[in-house]
């Protein structure tokens, strides 16, 4: 065997180790470049944010600018106060817009179906005067902090915060309902398409309204958003298709959606022309002579239309879009992989803006809002700033209020007491002295509060049985003792002074013994002497033991709880009472997991739809405001008659007779609408009620103080 020189096995090696080096060099090299890269796409990101954001200021100078110079005329609001109607509204949008004839759909042989709101025009200038200016802060408080901001949450607050954001098609008129004034649309035009016996709606949008700039300081760290979210994007008619297509979506199985549903599920179609028209098609019902009519609330429902921004909720936080082949008209009401994106979306802790309110961000403690100075009627907001507290209590909310640190409060009946003890004290007195003076509105609520009896659990089958609850407890005793006689007894589901109910109908009495007598009707009796009552249901011996469940932290519902517990004993009937908090209450209800519950609704305005809490369709359905399960035939035929019924006499049998039925069936025990005491500070104004102000609104039929004209005197 040869063996090779050992000159040879060392230029192998050297040659090996230079070939290791050199790659080693290569791959660090490349790692080098790599990294370069991705600093500069960095730095490059970062420069078109800068860029967006220096974009975002020069817009908000030019506004300062514009609204310096219309101060420099001799006081904005005296300019404004010289104009015609129209002419105001031209010069109070933030484009002006362009002459009817200028826009190639709208028809200007046909009617404008929206009638300009003179309050806004005329009587609100003229009270607010000359020289004035919106300025301060608006303090508030809310029990509770709301677990996100989706655009269908089913919290209250949360929606009355997206509407303030937000813009609608149309708008009431300011103190009256079922009327139709502009807001984003300048025209709503019914026309007859040939072929047809239904109009349909065409709807003209306003020039110049933009969603404002999403801001990187709102989102967590993990979140970094592309360069598309922080500039500014007009409000166009795709946003409003893209609203109803995700209302409609099967699958986002948000409450706030499910809800809205059943107001829009006649809506057969809402098809875009351009930016600015957008066509609402009602699917047309048969009536009883054969003939076809389109829903009684069509145009109401219509004006109520919003958007939602689509430049936002079709993509990711990257800039790229969820369905990336978006193209098909139905895509985003039919697809279930956006849907679950969107649920939980990464925008979903913001609220995307485009009205008269602008967010300005949210934390444990508070949210805030600051005044649109682009939005098109500077008078719908008449401060600067709003700020609202999340508090535990009803209790920590007067607390802050006694403090001075709110504006207004909703003052609960058992702090009644504590009321005149603040008035005497030194530290009002103090207040006072300052011109912090407290002034105080009493109204009644347009609420109500009810005990629901869930149908789909054995005790609550029996309409004898949920009858038998009701007169088991003593409705009087509870506003007289809980509620300082701070309310009214009710008898059904519509406003206590609306037309729709029916007075003549006496409230269930406060009957201890006709109680027993109908649950021994039904099979309830004690058969063990246990003093609970049981009934032989499926072969099993059930006792009559159910859970009442409640928000915890409000003392003066769990007072309430606590008295229907002890008064249902006296029938053989133990409540077992479990107080949650406001997520888990908001989970029962959804799930339809409860056995009774304890709550409230605040009421509809006329023309009252009764189909989102009434109509069968919802019993069954998670997340629908039917939380009872409750399913009565002639019921249903009585919603779905008051759809199409457009004459007011037969409208009002119609109401009446549903009306009784409700009170027959006793789906929820009617406790009472609350008297609403509002305690606000001296400084605050225009807080009245439309209705006692006939001088300034005429025909005004609201009953309810309306923030959104309150301004601070400073």
């Amino acid at each position: 065997m040869n063996k090779e020189p050992i000159g040879l096995y060392i230029f192998r090696f050297i040659l090996g180790f230079g070939l290791f080096a050199f790659m080693c060099m290569l791959y660090w090299s490349s790692t080098l470049i790599e990294q370069e890269v991705r600093d500069l796409r960095a730095d490059i990101t970062q420069v078109k944010n800068d860029l967006f954001s220096l974009r975002s200021d020069v817009d908000k100078v030019r506004s300062d600018v514009l609204e310096a110079i219309i101060e420099e005329q001799d006081d904005w609001q005296e300019v404004i106060r010289s104009l015609s109607y129209e002419e105001k509204q031209t010069a109070l949008a933030s484009k002006p817009q362009e002459v009817f004839s200028d826009r190639p759909h709208i028809d200007p042989n046909l009617p404008n179906l929206l009638e300009n709101d003179l309050f806004f025009g005329e009587t609100l200038p003229e009270m607010l005067g000359k020289g004035f200016k919106p300025k301060g802060t608006l303090k508030g408080a809310v029990i509770g902090k709301p677990a996100h901001l989706h655009p269908f949450s089913n919290w209250n607050q949360v929606n009355t915060w997206l509407s303030q954001c937000s813009v609608t098609v149309a708008r009431l008129k300011f103190g009256k309902y079922e009327t139709f004034s502009p807001n984003m649309a300048i025209k709503v035009e019914e026309r007859l398409p040939e072929g047809s016996k239904v109009p349909e709606f065409w709807v003209h949008l306003r020039e110049g309204v933009y969603w404002q700039p999403l801001r990187q300081n709102f989102f967590s760290e993990g979140v970094e958003l592309s360069p598309h979210f922080l500039r500014k994007h007009q409000v166009t008619a795709h946003d409003f298709k893209f609203h109803f297509d995700a209302m409609m979506n099967p699958f986002v199985q948000e409450a706030g959606a499910v809800a809205m549903r059943n107001y829009f599920e006649d809506v057969e179609q809402i098809e875009v022309i351009d930016n600015l028209t957008f066509v609402v098609r009602w699917r047309p019902i048969a009536v009883a002579d054969g003939g076809l009519k389109r829903k009684y609330v069509a145009k109401q429902l219509t004006g109520q239309l919003r958007p939602l921004p689509s430049f936002v909720y079709k993509y990711f936080a990257d800039g790229t879009k969820i369905v990336e082949d978006d193209t098909a008209p139905e895509t985003y009401r039919t697809n279930s992989v956006w849907a679950q994106n969107f649920v939980e979306h990464w925008a979903k802790n913001i609220i995307v803006s485009c009205g008269p309110w602008v967010f300005d961000g949210m934390t444990d403690r508070q949210i805030k809002f600051k005044r649109n100075r682009d939005h098109y009627f500077p008078l719908d907001v008449l401060v600067e700033r709003q700020e609202v507290d999340f508090k535990n209590t009803p209790d920590a909310v007067w607390q802050a209020f006694k403090a001075n640190k709110l504006d207004n409060y909703g003052i609960s009946p058992d702090q009644l007491i504590e009321l005149e003890n603040f008035l005497d004290s030194d530290l009002y007195l103090a207040q006072q002295k300052k011109g912090d003076e407290v002034k105080r509105l009493d109204y009644l609520g347009r609420s109500y509060s009810y005990i629901g009896w869930n149908q789909a659990k054995p005790y609550f089958k029996s309409k004898k049985v949920r009858q038998a609850m009701t007169m088991a407890i003593d409705r009087a005793r509870i506003i007289s003792q809980n509620l300082n006689n701070h309310g009214v007894l009710i008898t059904g589901p519509f406003f206590r002074y609306s037309p729709s109910y029916d007075r003549s109908i006496e409230p269930w009495p406060f009957d201890i013994q006709e109680a027993k007598r109908l649950l021994e009707e039904d099979g309830w009796y004690d058969s063990d002497g246990d003093g609970i009552i049981d009934k032989l249901i499926d072969g099993e011996r059930v006792p009559f033991r159910f859970s009442l469940t409640y928000y915890v932290k409000n003392p003066t519902t769990k007072a309430i709880c606590e008295y229907v517990s002890t008064a249902l004993k006296e029938v053989g009937v133990q409540c077992m009472l479990n107080g949650v908090d406001l997520a888990d209450l908001s989970s029962s209800f959804d799930d339809k997991s409860f056995d009774a519950l304890l709550l409230g609704w605040a009421l509809g305005t006329p023309p009252e739809d009764p189909r989102q809490l009434w109509h069968s369709d919802g019993a069954k359905e998670r997340g629908s405001s039917n939380g009872v399960g409750f399913a009565n035939q002639e019921a249903d035929a009585i919603i779905d008659q008051l759809q199409y019924e457009d004459d007011p006499a037969k409208r009002l049998d119609l109401y009446h007779r549903f009306h009784a039925i409700i009170y027959e069936e006793q789906p929820y025990t009617f406790l009472y609408s609350p008297k609403t005491v509002l305690l606000y500070r001296s400084y605050l104004q225009n807080v009245f009620l439309p209705i006692d102000r006939q001088d300034l609104v005429p025909g005004a039929n609201m009953a309810q103080p309306q923030s959104q004209i309150f301004w601070i005197k400073q």
